[in-house]
């Protein structure tokens, strides 16, 4: 059965190799510029400062990452996962179209061994293909990391464990839509777009919603908490209780002028006077980005097994 799963689930295996192939081709000439101008540039002595040049130091840095962390923001590499996932289930949807499962039923296999064989691979593979996804990413985004930490949608997605989570999800979406249409091409489509669909739900609304958010408020020009490598969800001008500024926003805005030698300079007793000479900010500290990766990890990977086991007793106790 092994040999058998092997040699049906080869072509999807090589394709995956293939893709994963390429990624690597892309993030490890990246990477390694990175890392030289990472050195080269002493970068590390300006992580976490406020300064002015080492802003302008650490902004030279993040633009020389290019293309590679402009396609990793804007979220293109976060449905590489799902593609794997529904990839890897292919083999299984065929079978069951054509109905080729009934022929491996009727010989000395058992149903039970022949899904625990066919699944077990297909998800052994979809484990295999998440770690090395994550693997290639967090070796690349190490000098990146360290200046502006993990938490950071892009990166969280595609470091620690989430991403094999995410594979086999997309893969037991895949198997559990096909046993239901038992049309291949329909439950690929199908299943790749209720795993966008749910990445989007946890990515913009269930993530930041895991573990209760901090929360401070401090004088304008008094120096708050350290947010450069956290999670900020919200930070804008207040009051003294944390309340948002609301219409005396034009007001605020001209509590800043330009000095003679170009400088932006803001008034704090101006701000004070229009009700916002405080900052209020909500973030998710660095120190929690493990906790967050285990609760994503357990989430996702918790509804593949379900959905897996679901599928495998629908079949064993239904199919003809």
């Amino acid at each position: 059965m092994i040999w058998l799963s092997w040699r049906q689930q080869r072509t999807e295996t090589i394709i995956t190799a293939a893709l994963l192939a390429l990624l690597a081709a892309a993030l490890i000439p990246s990477g390694i510029h990175l890392a030289e101008a990472y050195r080269h540039d002493h970068i590390a002595a300006c992580a976490g400062r406020a300064s002015q040049a080492c802003q302008i130091t650490v902004g030279t840095f993040a633009a020389g990452a290019g293309i590679i962390r402009g396609l990793a923001a804007s979220g293109w590499f976060n449905v590489i996962p799902g593609l794997i996932g529904v990839a890897l289930a292919t083999p299984f949807l065929l079978d069951l179209e054509h109905g080729t499962i009934r022929l491996a039923w009727t010989q000395s296999v058992t149903r039970s061994r022949w899904l625990s064989t066919k699944l077990g691979f297909a998800v052994l593979s979809a484990v295999l293909a998440g770690v090395a996804f994550s693997a290639l990413f967090t070796w690349y985004r190490a000098p990146l990391d360290h200046v502006f930490g993990r938490f950071d949608t892009s990166t969280f997605d595609t470091e620690g464990t989430v991403p094999i989570a995410y594979t086999v999800f997309a893969l037991a979406l895949a198997v559990t839509i096909g046993v239901l249409l038992r049309r291949a091409a329909a439950a690929i489509v199908v299943a790749f777009c209720a795993f966008v669909a749910a990445r989007v739900f946890v990515d913009s609304w269930l993530r930041q919603r895991f573990v209760t958010p901090l929360e401070a408020t401090w004088q304008f020009n008094a120096a708050g908490p350290n947010l450069t490598r956290a999670w900020v969800l919200s930070q804008q001008p207040s009051d003294k209780a944390g309340h948002p500024v609301g219409g005396n926003l034009v007001r605020i805005l001209q509590c800043a002028h330009i000095e003679a030698h170009g400088s932006k300079v803001v008034d704090p007793t101006c701000l004070v006077r229009n009700g916002a000479g405080y900052t209020h900010a909500i973030w998710q500290p660095a120190s929690r980005f493990w906790e967050f990766q285990g609760i994503e990890t357990a989430l996702f990977a918790g509804i593949a097994l379900v959905l897996l086991a679901a599928a495998a007793a629908w079949l064993v106790r239904r199919a003809a």
